[in-house]
Protein backbone atom coordinates (compact mmCIF):
# COMPACT_ATOMS: atom_id res chain seq x y z
CA UNK A 1 0.00 0.00 0.00
CA UNK A 2 1.61 3.61 -1.06
CA UNK A 3 2.39 5.87 2.09
CA UNK A 4 1.68 9.70 1.73
CA UNK A 5 4.64 10.69 2.99
CA UNK A 6 6.84 13.17 0.52
CA UNK A 7 3.95 15.49 -0.42
CA UNK A 8 0.32 15.86 0.67
CA UNK A 9 -0.45 15.10 -2.97
CA UNK A 10 1.88 12.84 -3.67
CA UNK A 11 2.41 9.13 -2.50
CA UNK A 12 5.62 7.23 -2.12
CA UNK A 13 5.77 4.27 -4.03
CA UNK A 14 8.71 2.80 -2.64
CA UNK A 15 8.00 0.02 -0.90
CA UNK A 16 11.01 -0.19 1.65
CA UNK A 17 11.35 3.80 1.73
CA UNK A 18 9.72 3.04 5.91
CA UNK A 19 11.71 0.15 6.99
CA UNK A 20 14.55 0.92 8.94
CA UNK A 21 17.93 0.87 7.45
CA UNK A 22 16.34 -0.45 4.35
CA UNK A 23 16.59 1.57 0.98
CA UNK A 24 17.28 0.64 -2.96
CA UNK A 25 20.45 1.20 -4.23
CA UNK A 26 20.69 4.57 -6.02
CA UNK A 27 19.00 4.92 -9.33
CA UNK A 28 16.50 2.71 -8.44
CA UNK A 29 13.53 4.28 -7.47
CA UNK A 30 12.90 8.34 -7.47
CA UNK A 31 11.10 8.47 -3.27
CA UNK A 32 14.78 6.68 -2.17
CA UNK A 33 16.92 9.01 -4.64
CA UNK A 34 14.75 12.10 -3.18
CA UNK A 35 15.86 10.72 0.27
CA UNK A 36 19.66 10.04 -0.34
CA UNK A 37 19.43 13.49 -2.00
CA UNK A 38 18.15 15.27 0.96
CA UNK A 39 20.97 14.43 3.13
CA UNK A 40 23.19 16.26 0.58
CA UNK A 41 24.95 19.03 0.49
CA UNK A 42 25.39 21.53 -2.69
CA UNK A 43 29.16 19.94 -3.66
CA UNK A 44 27.68 16.77 -3.24
CA UNK A 45 24.79 16.78 -5.19
CA UNK A 46 27.27 18.49 -8.01
CA UNK A 47 30.15 15.90 -7.82
CA UNK A 48 27.28 12.80 -7.81
CA UNK A 49 26.14 14.57 -10.92
CA UNK A 50 29.14 14.52 -12.50
CA UNK A 51 29.67 11.29 -12.28
CA UNK A 52 26.43 10.05 -13.00
CA UNK A 53 25.35 9.30 -9.97
CA UNK A 54 22.53 11.87 -9.36
CA UNK A 55 19.66 12.09 -12.35
CA UNK A 56 19.47 15.63 -14.75
CA UNK A 57 16.47 15.80 -12.87
CA UNK A 58 17.40 15.38 -9.55
CA UNK A 59 20.20 17.42 -10.25
CA UNK A 60 17.83 20.50 -11.67
CA UNK A 61 14.92 20.54 -8.55
CA UNK A 62 18.26 20.36 -5.77
CA UNK A 63 19.67 23.66 -7.52
CA UNK A 64 16.65 25.02 -7.92
CA UNK A 65 15.38 24.54 -4.37
CA UNK A 66 19.12 25.84 -3.65
CA UNK A 67 19.11 28.99 -5.24
CA UNK A 68 14.79 29.62 -4.60
CA UNK A 69 15.35 28.62 -0.68
CA UNK A 70 19.27 30.42 -0.69
CA UNK A 71 19.69 34.45 -0.68
CA UNK A 72 22.93 34.49 -2.42
CA UNK A 73 25.36 32.31 -3.53
CA UNK A 74 23.89 30.22 -6.94
CA UNK A 75 23.62 30.93 -10.11
CA UNK A 76 20.81 32.77 -11.49
CA UNK A 77 19.90 30.51 -14.31
CA UNK A 78 18.87 27.89 -11.36
CA UNK A 79 16.03 30.66 -10.36
CA UNK A 80 14.16 30.00 -13.26
CA UNK A 81 10.87 27.93 -12.68
CA UNK A 82 11.28 24.60 -14.17
CA UNK A 83 9.16 23.14 -17.13
CA UNK A 84 9.63 19.78 -16.40
CA UNK A 85 6.96 18.20 -14.33
CA UNK A 86 9.27 15.49 -13.39
CA UNK A 87 11.56 18.22 -12.20
CA UNK A 88 8.55 19.94 -10.11
CA UNK A 89 7.82 16.64 -8.48
CA UNK A 90 11.39 15.60 -7.21
CA UNK A 91 11.39 19.42 -5.57
CA UNK A 92 8.18 19.24 -4.06
CA UNK A 93 9.03 15.51 -2.27
CA UNK A 94 12.95 17.13 -1.76
CA UNK A 95 10.62 19.82 0.02
CA UNK A 96 9.14 17.28 2.33
CA UNK A 97 11.48 15.49 2.80
CA UNK A 98 13.66 17.91 4.49
CA UNK A 99 10.59 19.28 5.97
CA UNK A 100 10.02 22.39 4.29
CA UNK A 101 6.81 23.85 3.04
CA UNK A 102 7.46 23.53 -0.84
CA UNK A 103 7.26 27.92 -2.65
CA UNK A 104 3.67 28.30 -4.23
CA UNK A 105 5.08 27.74 -7.71
CA UNK A 106 6.58 24.20 -7.03
CA UNK A 107 2.78 23.62 -6.02
CA UNK A 108 0.72 25.83 -8.63
CA UNK A 109 -1.13 24.20 -10.94
CA UNK A 110 -0.21 25.27 -14.74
Amino acid sequence: MPVQMLHTDEWATCTVLTEPGNYHLEGRCEDCGVATLARLNLGEVEDRYHVGRVTQEQYEAYCHLWATLSPTGSRPEWRDVPQDPTVLRIARKLCRAKGLTAPAHLTAVS
